[in-house]
């Protein structure tokens, strides 16, 4: 149980410390941009 706490405590803490910078607009979602780096590395080792 005390693992358990202190697991979502952490888990607390980073997503306060997450909380507090600034958001970057890539232009892109990240879904789009993770697909188009794969085709490019599948198609380097292709």
């Amino acid at each position: 149980m005390l693992e358990a706490i202190e697991h979502e405590l952490a888990s607390w803490e980073w997503r306060e410390r997450l909380a507090i910078h600034p958001t970057t607009d890539l232009g892109i979602d990240a879904a789009t941009l993770i697909a188009e780096e794969r085709d490019l590395r599948e198609a380097e080792l292709a």
